[in-house]
């Protein structure tokens, strides 16, 4: 076991109310230990985005009361796992005391939770997934304990169970080993990869929230997602996600995809837009990125002997929609990603047909130009000696260009309702179908005063 002194990265620990906490743990015989991911980024020097505390020495009743009496807010959602949940510098801290859990039935609630504050920090970290993830930092001292040798892991880059019995009983680690790699790790330990092979069948065991949020982690941290999916290929686990793996060995036009079958460009079509992740508005990221992994779904059931994919895009709203619904009932999320996928090709189509202002306004009403041009441009840089951040993409630029002048919404009409009633047209079933044909003179480069004057004519 190595022992390090860390400096303490968060604002957090210098908090006086947190010193407060420290001090009455230790005051009562109590040691706080940081555990988790942030004892990783406490290592390597990153910003700690979640801090989890295992407290031993005290228990939970003990805990609930030194939390209160220190007025910080209490909540005892996750009472049954031993988890007080509170909140300093509006970051919120899980504060824990150890557990032991018996796997008595099926799926992540099939568990007998034991609490015991005597526990050892290596007995408790037993039921950790990941050598990395069963370190402890002292945060009296700063001590890393390390009773599974998770720092030479790390710093190895190898991603390695803590524990082959335990490791398997919740399928889920499997997937954050998908998230976990391309972001802590280079290589899965061979014991590993053989215990994940073995546990291909317990997927049905997972509820597809818990699926849904390591797929959100690997597309929305990951720098090159294609890591996660290469470890789903390998461990059998793509089998899951069959939209996934119809890419495989689906055959592309050497001329325009000398990379290689669809599974290899939608590979690096995805670490693309990784890439430009960054430009991408919030509240359509992790859209993007889903859109990214499944442009191209629809071309093993439209591809060709000729190795022509003509309506590939259309084809694979349905396939993505059916993907997302296995683990997500967002319909906003699922529509976002749905039009991108059966919308990816058409900035590319615009461009090159030379099409006028009027087609790129009715694109841009189906969806923002800005979330397509950088999708076409990931696209477009997902073949072998293109560089998506250097090369130029004239199709995306275009996209950008009219994003600026058309802005984020929908092109609002012109003529409303109202103006028609100036006009002394009364309400009617037609109202509607002069409206839009209104609205389509407005695409088509028709001022107002010319629409109404055309009304007028009629």
């Amino acid at each position: 076991m190595e022992n390090r002194i860390l400096k303490m990265q968060s604002e957090v620990f210098k908090d006086k109310i947190f010193q407060s906490l420290l001090q009455t743990i230790e005051a009562q015989k109590g040691v706080a230990m940081l555990i988790g991911g942030a004892v990783i980024d406490s290592i390597q020097g990153s910003p700690l985005k979640d801090i989890d505390i295992e407290v031993y020495g005290l228990s939970y009743t003990q805990l609930v009361f030194l939390v209160k009496d220190l007025d910080l807010p209490c909540n005892l959602v996750g009472k049954s796992f031993g988890v007080i949940k509170t909140t300093i510098h509006n970051i919120e801290i899980d504060i824990s005391v150890p557990r032991r859990e018996n796997k008595i039935g099926i799926g992540h609630k099939g568990f007998e939770i034991e609490l015991d504050e005597k526990m050892t920090p290596k007995q408790a970290g037993k039921r950790r997934d990941l050598t990395i993830n069963s370190m402890y930092q002292n945060l009296h001292n700063g001590q890393i304990i390390d009773p599974y040798n998770g720092l030479k892991d790390l710093k190895a880059g190898i991603i390695q169970a803590t524990d082959k019995d335990t490791f398997i009983e919740d399928p889920l680690r499997v997937l954050r080993i998908m998230q976990l790699l391309p972001r802590k790790g280079k290589q899965v330990a061979k014991e590993t990869m053989a215990l994940c092979q073995s546990m291909i069948n317990t997927f049905t065991e997972l509820p597809k929230e818990r699926v849904f949020v390591e797929w959100e982690k690997l597309l929305l941290k990951a720098n090159k997602p294609s890591v996660g999916l290469a470890f789903l290929k390998d461990s059998g686990w793509l089998i899951h996600f069959p939209e996934l793996k119809n890419l495989i060995n689906c055959p592309q036009n050497p001329v325009w995809h000398p990379e290689g079958d669809v599974w290899i460009h939608t590979n690096m079509v995805l670490d693309n837009a990784a890439k430009l992740r960054p430009l991408i508005p919030e509240d359509w990221k992790l859209a993007y990125m889903f859109g990214a992994l499944l442009h191209d779904v629809g071309k093993p059931s439209t591809t060709t002997s000729d190795l022509k994919a003509y309506g590939h895009d259309t084809a694979g709203i349905n396939i993505s929609e059916q993907f997302l619904k296995r683990m997500t009932d967002d319909k906003k999320l699922i529509e976002k990603v749905t039009t991108i996928v059966g919308l990816h090709m058409r900035p590319a189509q615009l461009f090159s047909s030379k099409a006028k202002e009027p087609a790129w306004k009715r694109l841009h009403n189906k969806c923002r130009l800005d979330i397509l041009g950088w999708q076409s441009k990931a696209d477009s840089a997902g073949r072998t000696g293109k560089d998506v951040i250097l090369d130029a993409h004239d199709a995306s630029e275009k996209c950008f260009e009219l994003f600026d002048k058309f802005g984020e919404t929908r092109i609002q009409p012109l003529v409303l309702g109202r103006d028609l009633i100036t006009l002394g047209i009364q309400p009617s079933e037609k109202f509607k179908t002069i409206l839009e044909a209104c609205y389509e003179k407005q695409l088509n480069g028709y001022n107002k005063e010319d629409i109404i004057k055309s009304i007028r004519s009629n």
